[in-house]
């Protein structure tokens, strides 16, 4: 599969599908990693404290990254709910009526695309804020779609993204977007594995 960056006309409607149209989007030179909302991460590497401290830095396996934050989460009650390990997220889980399911509460597919939406725009706000511009009225709509091709279990997810960036150049914008694209942590994992689409609403 290949990553689309995608750019669609007009802004955002909440019953309208992401634009299918698409043109490929080449990687800029400059790209940098992600590091929070906008805020350049202080990592510590090296020296026993780097790596004892299991709430710091760590190496990341010989690949050049450092660890910086770690989530673990956990599925149980038959995949019924999910825990993280603080606490702070306690949901139970059911299939969408979809496919099947009753329905009534978060699917997995939901959660991706919370997830993906959130560390997107965290992305977004970290190369807007290096060029001054302000991504307070930005919103970043993923759509997750699971697919299934022919009669056997070859299921695949599909993701598509929309940003709305209203009050910036469109031309800036659909750089900004190009480029947090490009450095946001969820979009390199998922590029090259599965099928994303990006464009600027």
């Amino acid at each position: 599969m290949n990553d689309d960056v995608r750019f669609g006309q007009g802004m955002p409607n909440e019953a309208a599908a992401p634009s299918r149209s698409a043109v490929s989007d080449r990687p800029e030179a400059d790209a940098s990693d992600y590091s929070g909302p906008g805020v350049e991460a202080e990592i510590r590497v090296g020296g026993p404290r780097a790596a004892a401290d299991a709430d710091g830095p760590r190496d990341g396996g010989g690949d050049g990254y450092v660890t910086l934050y770690t989530a673990r989460a956990f599925s149980t009650n038959g995949a019924g709910r999910v825990t993280t390990e603080d606490g702070m997220l306690d949901l139970p889980v059911k299939a969408p009526r979809q496919l099947g399911g009753p329905g009534g509460a978060p699917n997995p597919e939901q959660l991706l695309a919370a997830a993906y939406a959130t560390c997107f725009h965290n992305s977004l706000a970290l190369v807007a804020g290096r060029e001054g511009v302000s991504t307070a009225d930005c919103i970043v709509e993923t759509a997750v779609e699971l697919r299934k091709r022919g009669k056997h279990d070859d299921y695949a997810i599909g993701v598509e993204v929309a940003v709305s960036l209203p009050g910036v150049d469109r031309d800036l914008a659909g750089r900004l977007v190009r480029r947090a694209h490009e450095h946001c942590p969820y979009s390199k994992a998922l590029r090259g594995n599965l099928q994303v689409g990006v464009r600027l609403a």
